[in-house]
């Protein structure tokens, strides 16, 4: 069996067409060069592919949540990959938000959290701004049963933190503070 080797990983040829579609759909999105960015055609098939097959839905988003992890846990905290991740994750969101959001937002707030969790102020940045579209996302039928409190304290801790980079901190103070008045939070109902 001849051997490929991707520059995400090495997978046997043979191997590559019996991974599920939905795998192989969210592995072309990513670029071999990461400066390229999000595959744009790509990710238009794999959205194509959501909306024709909503009960994927939760497994493509924990996919992509276990690829940003993957980087995540290697200590790969500036990779393009996780922000390519995001910007997936953010997308696949917004367009199948009015089918069955609920079956990307276990995946996407907890990829949040690890993203908030992380010791690094820009993942802070990118997690905020992703939750803040969530956040302005109306839902035909709001899920009551979402628990917002590990946002809600990491917001205030992060809007009340000294950071020795002055830059750092008014992106904080303004990201966190600005954004999220602007937000849904009124609708949310969990202030």
């Amino acid at each position: 069996c001849p051997t490929r080797i991707y520059s995400w990983q090495s997978l046997c040829g043979c191997c590559w067409a019996l991974r599920p579609r939905y795998k192989r759909l969210v592995d072309n999105i990513f670029p071999e060069d990461p400066e390229d960015g999000l595959v744009k055609a790509n990710m238009e098939k794999l959205t194509f592919f959501a909306l024709s097959a909503p009960e994927k839905l939760d497994r493509i988003a924990a996919y992509l949540s276990e690829r940003l992890t993957r980087e995540l846990n290697r200590h790969r905290y500036g990779s393009v990959y996780v922000c390519i991740a995001m910007e997936a994750l953010e997308q696949l969101l917004l367009a199948c938000h009015c089918q069955s959001i609920n079956l990307l937002v276990e995946s996407f707030l907890s990829t949040l959290r690890l993203l908030l969790e992380a010791d690094k102020p820009h993942l802070h940045i990118l997690a905020t701004n992703s939750f803040v579209k969530f956040a302005n996302i109306e839902e035909d039928t709001p899920s009551y049963h979402r628990s917002y409190d590990f946002f809600v304290s990491r917001f205030s801790e992060m809007c009340h933190s000294e950071h020795e980079d002055a830059d750092i901190q008014n992106n904080y103070y303004l990201v966190t503070s600005l954004k999220l008045n602007v937000s849904k939070c009124n609708s949310l109902n969990f202030i």
